[in-house]
């Protein structure tokens, strides 16, 4: 039996390591809610919208997405449209230069790339409004959280 390139032989059959009738996509992220548990992802070559499930992510080992962010999957075309159903690569969107909140033009960014990172977990946030809340693990009060910082 001759064994090669990316298949893999279980007696006379031949088993490839990707799934049957997927395909490898880059796009860009149009929408992500992760209480709803999907988004839309849009392919660079277009076409329909491209479904991303929050189990798609979890396997990623993220559990949300950032619009906007440039994104490679494998996609798999369904009864229900195109469906995402395996991550590659997550790269951030790219911040606009007017987009940055005020509050932080005058600090010098190695300070703020040296600050401390505290676990935390997000209380609510509304993407329309572009804030919320979180609450850092062994303290009391809560701590605004603004779509900037978060980019």
């Amino acid at each position: 039996m001759k064994c090669g390139g990316d298949d893999d032989h279980v007696g006379n059959k031949a088993v490839t390591t990707e799934t049957e009738g997927a395909r490898r996509v880059s796009g860009l992220v149009k929408w992500f809610d992760p209480v709803k548990g999907f988004g839309f992802v849009v392919a660079d070559e277009g076409g329909p919208d491209i479904l991303l499930h929050a189990n798609v992510l979890r396997n990623f080992g993220q559990s949300s997405v950032a619009d906007g962010a440039k994104i490679e999957l494998n996609v798999q075309s369904t009864d229900r449209g195109i469906q995402a159903t395996e991550v590659f690569t997550i790269e951030p969107p790219v911040a606009a230069e007017s987009a940055t909140l005020a509050d932080f033009e005058d600090i010098d960014p190695a300070v703020i790339e040296a600050a401390t990172l505290e676990p935390a977990r997000v209380k609510w946030f509304d993407k329309g409004k572009g804030f919320g809340f979180a609450n850092i693990f062994g303290r009391g009060e809560d701590v605004f959280v603004h779509v900037e910082v978060l980019r």
